[in-house]
């Protein structure tokens, strides 16, 4: 995914990015290279732990509103919203692009279904830009 590099604590600590207009702060796997604010990376960006105490019921009954987003709460914490685009894996619209969820099923009738679920550490690590991509809104980036 193509994505504006602003700034990082260093490797393996909080960086700051931005992807089509929104400021995501995730895991640094990337910048082992120096990176000057502003430039162009491509990066896939992923879940890198889920809150493991989430209950099935709070994650169905969490987005009555059928929202796509990913609420920032602290750090690299992200409260994700969407709508569940596939299974398995069980996939996630949450907007800005799709995620995989701290959900297993087999039951197909869950497409289309509104989640709400916890992200302990979202992480973005480098990806091969020729195939990646670009953000879930087809804009071409910032």
């Amino acid at each position: 995914m193509k994505a504006k590099f602003i700034s990082t604590e260093g490797e393996y600590l909080v960086a700051i990015i931005e992807v089509n207009g929104k400021k995501l702060h995730v895991m640094d796997e990337f910048s082992t290279e120096a990176l000057s604010s502003g430039e162009t990376v491509y990066l896939e960006i992923v879940p890198g732990l889920y809150y493991e105490k989430e209950e099935w019921e709070s994650m169905f009954t969490g987005n009555p509103e059928a929202k796509k987003e990913l609420e920032h709460q602290s750090s690299w914490r992200y409260r994700a919203y969407g709508i569940v685009t596939s299974i398995k894996p069980v996939m996630v619209d949450v907007g800005l692009f799709e995620i995989e969820a701290p959900i297993e099923s087999n039951d197909e009738a869950l497409v289309g279904e509104s989640v709400a679920f916890t992200i302990e550490r979202l992480d973005a690590s480098p990806a091969n830009k020729s195939t990646q991509a670009t953000p879930k809104s087809g804009a071409p980036g910032f």
